[in-house]
């Protein structure tokens, strides 16, 4: 690595291929990606379930083949025969015809289906998730819902439903005619732009709901994703030094080296790893993500603001810069891999904190409680994402504040690393108390 000492350059490459090897590193780093992939194809077809269902507008094109049915209510006792449907008498005789293939979904309406709507459905369903929604509209659309219509029109004055049929056919034809901006308008009469107005008269626009959803969205999702990263990357430091310290590595590299060196090496190296993990994270998101919103109703102009990006990425260096120092030092300290293990992931819980009370914050993202989240330095990092994407209002001022605290933190916490480190090294096997931190720090070179 140009620009730095040979023995940082050593460590930072022994620490990196150690933690790209850990199985919790590859683990998470996979999982994120994986995760955003499988709900690439997921959201889809939740949508498509939610959907709500309406008649075709128009007689689009439709295949039937390979769909049979049993009606047992005698809704469609006078259907016409439709080319490619199947129908039998009985359950037995469709399960034999899909057994044999000569069909590939069947449904039976139950006896009871006026009162009920119940329409029982046999397929081949390979996977957890019901996907036969294109056969499920196809027959409810195209075989049962003229039914339907006809036996309703069937009750009502024949002049009345011709006149109804006609005057629809020239209302349409109309409407083909018309100017194309005023159809869209009657269907949609305004688009809003929404104003605040305080108390002192200040106006100030209020942003559109898809970059308001973005902005609780993003910052919440990346609030998780630091936390998780930082256990762990934590967890990797923090065993990584007590193990070298407890089967005497250190005491060979720290001949040639100083502790700071060490520590940065270590630094370097984790932080390097954090940041190509996250790198892969966005690439991935940025393919992925558009393609959901994609499926989601007006999701595809969700706008993420360039200030929101730049904050999302401050709070991760500096939280994963504090993080690391204070592995480092619990490294450093422990008598036993055992023991940093144990106090490690009390540190990281700290992070966890204000995504456990995010629905309370988003009451009063401004109060006291959420000020403090995002002012601490061992919470802001996740912290101040979970009070912006609440709807707090954060100047740049207390950003730059709380940023600023956990770099100090962590600048803190690194010098006591190097100051103690050859200190406690003589100390193994005792256990951690204020008094012998306090000794060991006093007694550093």
């Amino acid at each position: 690595m140009p620009g730095i000492p040979g023995e940082v350059a050593t460590i930072f490459s022994e620490e990196t291929r150690r933690h790209i090897r850990s199985g919790g590193y590859i683990l998470f780093t996979v999982l994120v990606p994986l995760l955003l992939i499988i709900a690439m194809f997921v959201v889809p077809l939740v949508m498509d379930a939610a959907a709500e269902d309406t008649p075709p507008e128009t007689a689009t094109e439709f295949d039937l083949s390979g769909i049979g049915f049993v009606d047992n209510s005698g809704i469609l006792a006078g259907a016409p025969e439709q080319e490619g449907l199947s129908r039998y008498d009985t359950l037995e005789q469709g399960l034999e015809a899909y057994k044999q293939g000569d069909i590939e979904t069947l449904y039976v309406i139950d006896s009871n289906y006026l009162e009920t709507g119940e329409v029982s459905q046999y397929s081949e369903f390979k996977t957890l998730f019901v996907s036969n929604w294109e056969d499920e509209e196809t027959f409810r659309w195209y075989v049962v819902y003229p039914q339907l219509k006809a036996r309703q029109d069937s009750q009502l004055d024949p002049d009345l439903v011709a006149q109804r049929k006609l005057l629809d056919e020239q209302i349409a034809k109309q409407l083909n005619q018309m100017d194309p901006d005023l159809v869209a308008r009657v269907a949609q009469p305004a688009v809003y732009t929404n104003f605040k107005v305080e108390e002192d008269g200040t106006v100030s626009e209020v942003a559109p709901v898809t970059q308001a959803v973005g902005e609780l969205v993003v910052p919440a999702i990346f609030a998780m994703l630091l936390v998780f990263a930082v256990m762990t990357g934590v967890g990797n430091m923090v065993t990584s030094i007590a193990e070298e310290k407890e089967n005497r590595l250190i005491e060979l590299i720290i001949i040639s080296t100083s502790p700071f060196q060490i520590m940065l090496g270590k630094l370097l190296a984790l932080g390097t790893i954090g940041l190509a993990q996250s790198v892969l994270w966005v690439i991935v998101a940025a393919f992925t993500v558009p393609a959901m919103f994609d499926q989601i109703p007006d999701a595809s102009e969700l706008t993420i603001t360039p200030d929101l990006m730049a904050l999302i990425l401050a709070c991760y260096i500096c939280g994963y810069f504090m993080s690391t120092t204070i592995a480092i030092l619990i490294g450093a300290i422990s008598s036993s891999a055992r023991e940093a293990s144990r106090i490690g992931p009390s540190f990281v819980m700290l992070g966890f904190v204000p995504l456990w009370f995010f629905g309370f914050l988003m009451q009063s993202p401004d109060g006291l409680f959420s000020r403090l989240l995002s002012y601490i330095p061992f919470t802001a990092p996740s912290g101040i994402l979970v009070r912006i994407a609440a709807g707090g209002d954060m100047s740049g001022l207390e950003i730059s504040a709380s940023l600023a605290g956990m770099i100090a933190t962590g600048l803190l916490f690194l010098w006591i690393a190097s100051r103690v480190f050859r200190t406690t090294m003589l100390m193994q096997g005792q256990s951690i108390t204020p008094s012998n931190l306090w000794a060991a720090l006093k007694n550093a070179d």
